[in-house]
């Protein structure tokens, strides 16, 4: 009986770790005449789809999405890494190259292999879920209507 109780909270208190979630902080806002937007919104998925996923930049969270969100960050123009990272699983990167004046769209959606996962607790645990990340054309006004907005907080750059 006691063994059972021990490994119980074993496993309670390993899922828990496994929840905790990247800070979400300001970045630095880049000034009017050098600016590059890049939009990365979370397709609506049942796969992981009360897990928050935390997008960044330069190992820095600037926001963290739900199911239907998305986000636009002004930064700097040039080479960039962007990624997005579900609790403690590895993160997703891809290199964009940002354009001054002009916006760049990232797809993100819960891998289909992470539903295996799911039926194998341990190895959820132990691996976290994994998010795809694509650079995309942007989503028409009234692709993006049925997503909600999230604000990004910007310190003085």
């Amino acid at each position: 009986m006691r063994i059972t109780r021990i490994s119980f909270a074993a496993i309670v208190v390993a899922s828990l770790a496994g929840c905790a979630s990247q800070p979400v902080v300001a970045i630095p806002k880049p000034s009017v005449s050098a600016r590059a937007e890049v939009l990365v919104y979370r397709e609506s998925s049942f796969i992981a789809g009360g897990v928050s996923l935390a997008v960044g930049t330069s190992g820095t969270a600037f926001a963290s999405l739900s199911n239907s969100d998305y986000v636009v960050a002004e930064m700097l123009p040039g080479e960039r890494e962007i990624y997005v990272q579900a609790r403690s699983a590895e993160p997703t990167r891809v290199q964009v190259k940002l354009q001054h004046g002009s916006r760049t769209c990232l797809r993100t959606s819960a891998s289909p292999g992470t539903i295996a996962k799911v039926v194998v607790p341990i190895t959820l645990i132990a691996t976290g879920y994994h998010f795809y990340l694509d650079e995309v054309p942007c989503p028409s006004t009234e692709e993006l209507s049925k997503y909600k907005l999230l604000p990004v907080s910007y310190v003085a750059g």
